[in-house]
């Protein structure tokens, strides 16, 4: 089968009194996913923490669960009046859900691991798909380090692989250690490259997953402002068309009641991604939520042999034209380059100033010049543009000078001082002018 829909959840953050409620809320997700016959289903970054207030017993963790089951739409006007006194009580107790969280993933870690395991396991195998839950501070099966971790599960119920997010937030370095590698996660409708929160920023981590075979990127996110989320969005487009591969953008949303910062809350817009050239605007939204405040199932086909045609008769062929070889190599040029400049300039600092300069062992770093770098690409442009009294001027091979050397003291008149956004092209034409005024 080479067409597959796949389900993408926007899903509010919500206190649950207990784990059959909060199970229940994720399965009626499902079930609207199961109606439009998806075969994959995305849940956001961190809407596994749900599970954590019903196994939360203390006194300020009920206010904070019953304050919030007050504010629910559907909530009675009895729940709507104990709601409101309970958040009058928790605001005077201080209380919030972080201590609470921070203890429980202390001392039972190993349990919480186990429910979510087997919670999320079980509603892939009663629905029969591909499952991407929502992730959660858990203990990684690799090692038992708390991490950020986003697992998928089969259609079987089984664990296909886990990842764990690398660029953490503040609030996330809290509560967990960053992961230390992305692979590609193996499932039913193709490989698919996890990507947690800021991790999809980096162009890197969008072509290592390209390499190692993946098919659909799955970014999971949440975001507390608008900048943010742009940003996140935006770097879903870039490493999907990047890479010319599948993705989908899943967002919690609602108050951030798990966040240091509680008045600040999650907002974002999921959405399911295609290269531009297979989506009917050429933009690369197959479907996206109107809103950054609603919950919702966004549903869209995703067409696997379409795919594989577009990379075969692409301009841009990323894994004929940029091989892993290659990206190794530039990129490991690069980084050196870079990470070796600041050793640089101490080292001419020091020479300048006659100071002791220390013998570069042998394993130091090579620096290299940027014309040592392989070349992917060059673009060169005529700067400023030609006016119209211009136009019959001959062309140029002059190519733009971003920076110009320093002059020397002496000849640094005020007709002759030169700045950084002036280039021998702008000399020339204020030349040509002053040789047509001579004339008339």
């Amino acid at each position: 089968m080479e067409r597959y829909t796949v389900a993408c959840v926007q899903q509010r953050l919500r206190l649950f009194l207990t784990l059959d409620e909060y199970e229940e809320s994720v399965r009626r997700f499902l079930r609207a996913a199961q109606n439009k016959q998806a075969r994959l289903v995305i849940f956001p970054e961190l809407g596994g923490l749900m599970l954590i207030p019903p196994l939360l017993g203390d006194f300020r963790s009920s206010l904070l669960k019953r304050a919030d089951l007050g504010r629910r739409r559907s909530a009675s006007l009895w729940q709507k009046l104990v709601g409101s006194l309970a958040n009058s009580a928790a605001g005077v107790m201080k209380a919030d859900f972080r201590t609470g969280m921070a203890g429980l993933l202390d001392v039972a870690s190993a349990s919480l691991w186990e429910r979510y395991t087997d919670i999320f396991g079980n509603l892939a195998r009663e629905f029969n798909l591909t499952l991407v839950a929502p992730g959660a501070y858990l203990p990684d099966p690799l090692d038992g380090v708390i991490r950020n971790l986003t697992a998928v599960f089969g259609p079987d119920g089984t664990l296909l692989g886990a990842q764990a997010k690398v660029m953490l937030s503040p609030e996330d370095e809290q509560f967990c250690q960053p992961g230390s590698s992305w692979s590609v996660i193996h499932s039913e409708i193709g490989a698919l490259g996890v990507m947690v929160g800021a991790d999809v920023l980096f162009p890197e981590v969008g072509r290592l997953l390209s390499f190692q075979g993946a098919e659909a990127l799955v970014v999971v996110a949440t975001s507390g402002n608008q900048a943010q989320y742009n940003k996140l969005r935006a770097g879903a487009l870039a490493r999907m068309q990047d890479n010319q591969l599948f993705a989908a953008c899943s967002f919690l949303i609602g108050a951030n009641l798990f966040g240091a910062k509680q008045n600040e809350p999650l907002i974002g817009k999921s959405a399911i991604f295609a290269p531009q050239e297979l989506t009917p605007r050429f933009n690369g939204v197959l479907v996206e939520m109107g809103t950054t405040n609603s919950e919702g199932v966004l549903t869209a086909e995703w067409d696997f042999a379409g795919l594989r045609a577009l990379w075969e008769k692409s301009e841009l062929r990323a894994r004929d034209q940029l091989n892993a070889s290659q990206a190794s190599q530039l990129l490991t040029a690069i980084y050196r380059q870079l990470q070796a400049m600041p050793q640089l300039e101490a080292r001419n600092d020091a020479e300048q100033s006659g100071g002791e300069i220390a013998v570069a062992s042998a394993h130091d770093a090579e620096v290299l010049s940027l014309d040592d770098l392989p070349v992917i690409a060059s673009v060169t442009s005529r700067w400023p543009p030609h006016s119209a009294s211009h136009v019959d001027a001959p062309p140029t091979e002059e190519t733009v000078l971003w920076t110009t050397p320093d002059l020397p003291a002496a000849s640094a008149s005020s007709s002759q001082v030169r700045y950084e956004d002036e280039t021998d092209e702008m000399d020339a034409l204020s030349e040509r002018e002053r040789t047509q005024r001579s004339e008339n």
